[in-house]
């Protein structure tokens, strides 16, 4: 079994706190429970995020979260919170307050719902652990509820995506597959959707930089309609949207990140043989993070080669090392509940 198999990490907390001071900032606190082979839990870890959520823009910042922060530097413990309680000496309120200890939250505030705000899709890091939270249903429908900045140019499209829905009935409305369904057959439009020669001038290279989306999302973005945006994948030899292969390369290079960026457990005991345990025990954790840095670097060149070759699939290595985390994680997660 590969080292980088070894360990895998499981959404133990998470917290989400509002400014109260800036509008659309929106921190978040998450712990994490590393489990080794057998469900045996090794170590926790927390970490502290911040964000920028608005309707027009969702995005981390992507420098160090700036003081006052809501955990200490040198954090040690379990942390506990509800929703409503001011922290920071009044900067940030609590939001949304999960633990998997308790009865998981029934829904979750209009700023951390992809139904309501559909850009929070955009933030893998917050967004991840919010679904693994809350379990969202019909994601892939979420543009359809998109709001934007201009009421009026929301209608606008709306209205040539449903005329153009009509016209493209017999084409295929998977979000991924574009392989299904023939050209279709040349017909009146009552309305065009976008303009020949915008779509004329999009690129394969105005393409890629969307597809961490999903199609629709890409698709409004681009400013263009589902049909449309398949006929120009067809003709750049793009034969399935990329989005759920760079999803899950996402997934799996985050769980990477949180084992590995772990804290140090420290052992003050003065005995020789604790001592020598201690240290080969640390060893072997330091060969176990070295194999999984070396894992996350195989996998962000991987992610990185898909955005540029769309149509090449996941290695066979990776799907393999996908499916023993999700076997891992349930592994976990059923030891936990058997806690």
């Amino acid at each position: 079994m590969d080292a980088a198999a070894a360990a895998v990490s499981t959404l133990s907390a998470l917290a989400v706190f509002a400014s109260t001071l800036d509008h659309g900032a929106v921190r978040s606190v998450h712990g994490y429970k590393v489990y080794g082979r057998g469900g045996r839990r090794r170590w926790e870890r927390w970490v502290e995020r911040e964000f920028v959520l608005t309707p027009a823009s969702c995005r981390e910042v992507p420098a160090p979260v700036a003081p006052p922060r809501i955990l200490p530097a040198e954090w040690r413990g379990r942390p506990a919170y509800r929703e409503g309680q001011v922290v920071a000496a009044g900067a940030w309120r609590c939001i949304l307050a999960f633990d998997s200890a308790a009865a998981p939250p029934r829904t979750p505030p209009p700023v951390l719902s992809p139904f309501l705000n559909p850009r929070l899709m955009c933030v893998p890091s917050l967004y991840n652990d919010l679904e693994k939270v809350f379990r969202f249903q019909n994601v892939e429908k979420i543009p359809k509820l998109m709001q934007c900045d201009s009421e009026e140019k929301l209608s606008s499209w709306d209205a040539r995506d449903k005329s153009s829905d009509e016209v493209h009935a017999s084409e295929s409305d998977s979000d991924d597959d574009l392989q299904s369904g023939e050209e279709e057959k040349p017909t009146v439009q009552k309305q065009r959707r976008a303009n020949k020669k915008h779509i004329a001038s999009i690129t394969l290279v105005d393409i890629a930089q969307y597809f961490h989306l999903p199609i629709r999302e890409a698709s409004r973005t681009l400013k263009i309609g589902v049909s449309i945006l398949k006929r120009k994948c067809r003709q750049y030899n793009i034969p399935r949207w990329p989005h759920r292969k760079i999803k899950s390369l996402d997934s799996l290079i985050q769980d990477l990140e949180y084992v590995i960026d772990d804290g140090d457990d420290h052992d003050d005991t003065g005995d020789d043989v604790q001592q020598e345990k201690h240290k080969q025990t640390a060893e072997e954790k330091q060969e176990a993070i070295m194999a999984l840095t070396r894992r996350k670097q195989m996998l962000e060149t991987e992610k990185e080669t898909i955005q540029q070759i769309p149509a090449m699939d996941l290695k066979v290595e990776t799907k393999q090392f996908r499916e023993d985390v999700f076997k891992r994680r349930y592994r976990a997660k059923k030891d936990l509940a058997n806690d």
